[in-house]
């Protein structure tokens, strides 16, 4: 059997260190243990629902799997943060190439080829500095834009994004 222990907020909600947390309420059942078989094979039965809905949306919208994963979770203040800033800086600074060397003044490369990682981190640098406060959020939302932009995917490289 399942051992529901309630779960409250506050200094004095933290008896010991078994209780679990769920911010979702004032006054939350939370499940200790294992789950039992009904509770997997409702949770299974959930999941295929939800790829099905996805796959829908994602039908009538034409956008692929994870960009309707992604704006749902955006939308519903479940926001999962797990954007690599510098990756997403390389995405950055190949569409706005000409303005992120500008950043290195007399410094910037004067070759008109690919500028080295070297280059790209000083540019970055700067970057985070022109936008103390605000970095994060624009290359984030310059990645958003890029995939919501983006290329229509394949089947297959939808059925990889939604494994993920």
């Amino acid at each position: 059997d399942w051992q529901v222990a309630p779960v409250m907020h506050g200094p004095s909600s933290y008896p010991d260190h078994h209780s679990l947390i769920d911010d979702s309420a004032d006054i939350v059942p939370a499940v200790k243990g294992r789950r039992q078989d009904a509770a997997n094979a409702a949770l299974q039965e959930g999941f295929v629902d939800l790829e099905r809905v996805i796959q829908e949306l994602s039908r009538k919208t034409s956008l692929p799997t994870h960009q309707v994963i992604t704006l749902w979770n955006k939308s519903h203040a479940r926001v999962i943060n797990n954007v690599n800033h510098w990756n997403a800086y390389g995405g950055y600074f190949k569409d706005n190439l000409k303005q992120e060397l500008s950043r290195l003044g007399a410094e910037a490369p004067k070759s008109h080829g690919t500028p080295s990682a070297t280059v790209r981190r000083n540019c970055y640098e700067l970057f985070k500095m022109s936008f103390p406060d605000t970095w994060q959020d624009i290359l984030e939302l310059h990645e958003e834009a890029a995939m919501l932009l983006g290329v229509p995917q394949t089947v297959a490289m939808r059925g990889q994004e939604f494994q993920k």
